[in-house]
């Protein structure tokens, strides 16, 4: 269930986050989850990198692509720890370099939630 800070923040993010998040937590498709986290990703981006973002495989590099710093990156986390009810442990979100890196890791998490391991 989506609680009241994640409503607002998926307000602020492009259309079709919200719609891809709860598509992903009933089906479980890995387009939707991209859909999603590309959605936390471009509200947590300044503007300049939206154009990139859009454009951008698994590859794009989350610091030197994105311009992420790490405060960027623990807002994104929380927003995707609310959203996909999971723990995002913070050693591990260190070696995210890449928008690939962080679908595989959510990936992997959502898995061991389902599993009973979260």
């Amino acid at each position: 269930m989506i609680n009241s800070r994640l409503e607002e923040e998926l307000l602020r993010c492009p259309p079709g986050t919200k719609a891809a998040l709860l598509s992903f937590l009933e089906t479980g498709n890995e387009a939707d989850l991209e859909t999603f986290a590309r959605g936390i990703l471009a509200r947590n981006i300044d503007d300049e990198y939206l154009p990139i973002l859009e454009a951008g495989g698994e590859e794009l590099k989350m610091v030197d692509d994105l311009g992420i710093d790490s405060l960027g990156m623990t807002e994104i986390a929380m927003n995707l720890e609310d959203a996909l009810d999971i723990e995002l442990i913070d050693d591990a979100l260190k070696s995210l370099e890449t928008l690939g890196d962080v679908k595989r890791h959510l990936l992997k998490r959502c898995a061991a939630k389902a599993q009973g391991e979260n």
